[in-house]
């Protein structure tokens, strides 16, 4: 456990540069479907492939040394020993794929910010390509969608266009509204169309769809709080109050 744990202490930068071009430097491909590559990516944490695997393997062999322990007050089977390895063995991955789940849920609110503040810049008279480049270079709050507005500026900057680079960024990071308004974006200029207009209708499209998910999410408050009443607050009630009723009213009646 301690030397997987040193081995997934973060390397200097020579050492990882070094790593990139060493002949086996690279997870099996194999070990590779043990992991998500764009979730590691997307969760922030800064975790390699090889990391999070050397955290698998110490989660597996600490579940199992927890479950071990226990055996020395309850036996236990190896049925119950064996769950606790997979438990840890999986633990990091839950880990990543939460931290995903976050930051998406970030970027998609992000994207919204972005569509109208794009749209207020071309209204006011600027081309939609600086707007998405000044955009990009205020940020918008969520890494996600600020990475890849600021690669795709650097890519209109070395003279690429800037819809079909900002498309591929959305994409390599798994932001399909964003690289879908990209696309929507190229097609407007190819076909002639106003890009106001268009981000105009993404506006209210992008408000529409987060008024709905914000409707989902109060409408599923209400099964919550039942959960958490009839979990944490029923039991003390019997504890606290009806058991020490129920057993005073028999205590009476046999006096």
């Amino acid at each position: 456990m301690a030397a997987g744990i040193l081995a997934t202490r973060p390397r200097s930068r020579i050492v990882a540069r070094l790593a990139r071009i060493a002949p086996h430097g690279e997870v099996p491909s194999r070990l590779r479907r043990l992991v998500s590559h764009r979730a590691l990516s997307q969760s922030g944490l800064g975790w390699t492939e090889a990391q999070l695997l050397a955290a698998k393997a110490i989660g597996a062999v600490a579940g199992a040394a927890l479950a071990s322990a226990f055996t020395l007050i309850v036996p236990i089977g190896p049925v119950v020993l064996a769950a606790a390895a997979y438990g840890g063995f999986v633990a990091p991955s839950i880990l990543v794929e939460r931290a995903a789940a976050r930051r998406r849920r970030a970027a998609d609110g992000a994207i919204v910010t972005v569509v109208e503040w794009a749209e207020a810049l071309v209204a006011s008279g600027r081309p939609v390509e600086t707007a998405l480049v000044a955009v990009g270079q205020r940020g918008v709050g969520s890494p996600l969608v600020d990475d890849a507005l600021a690669a795709a500026a650097r890519a209109y900057a070395l003279g690429a266009p800037l819809f079909g680079a900002l498309a591929r960024e959305a994409t390599r990071l798994g932001l399909p509204v964003l690289a879908q308004l990209a696309g929507e974006l190229d097609r407007a200029r190819d076909l002639g169309r106003g890009a106001l207009t268009l981000l105009r209708d993404e506006r209210d499209r992008l408000r529409s769809a987060e008024r709905a998910r914000s409707l989902e999410a109060a409408g599923r408050v209400e099964g919550t709080l039942m959960l958490i009443l009839v979990l944490c607050y029923l039991p003390a009630l019997m504890l606290l109050v009806v058991i020490p009723l129920f057993v005073g009213l028999l205590d009476g009646l046999f006096v």
